[in-house]
């Protein structure tokens, strides 16, 4: 499986990965997938599939780059950490290697969702933040809004 660096983290993912949108096929065949070298997989609040992800990569957490995003409709910053904290639990695991915004909320100051994404990063619940269906306008004012962690994917 070929390889690619994320962002400029010198973290090396595979250019294939697992994704879980609309996905309905349990545990096994995800599980299938990190066998043959897909290890990162991408799962989001809003799929509704955290949960059997969580059960294909239980007992080989250290295997996986997992990612996940926060629906854009909870960036308050206290529904940030909650749904952090729910996405862990459901996951099975204490920490999500990229927590990424799924699609932003203009009603909501991305300074105040940076703010607990850099929060849950500090806490180290979260290893790398990004972003999803986010203009280079919206990434720009994104990463200002961080005062330490940086932007590593869109």
């Amino acid at each position: 499986m070929q390889q690619r660096e994320l962002g400029a983290t010198g973290v090396m993912v595979p250019e294939v990965g697992l994704g879980t949108w609309r996905y309905k096929g349990g545990p096994a065949p995800l599980s299938r997938g990190l066998d043959l070298g897909a290890t990162l997989i991408d799962t989001a609040e809003i799929y509704g599939t955290e949960g059997v992800v969580g059960e294909a990569i239980r007992g080989r957490r250290e295997q996986v780059f997992l990612a996940t995003k926060v629906s854009g409709r909870h960036l308050r910053y206290d529904q940030v950490i909650k749904a952090a904290n729910e996405s862990l639990k459901r996951l099975g695991t204490d920490v999500i290697d990229l927590y990424q915004v799924h699609w932003p909320d203009r009603k909501v100051p991305i300074a105040e969702t940076m703010r607990a994404l850099e929060e849950l990063a500090e806490a180290g619940k979260v290893r790398y933040i990004g972003v999803s269906n986010f203009s280079v306008r919206e990434v720009e004012q994104a990463q200002a809004a961080l005062k330490k962690a940086r932007i590593v994917a869109n």
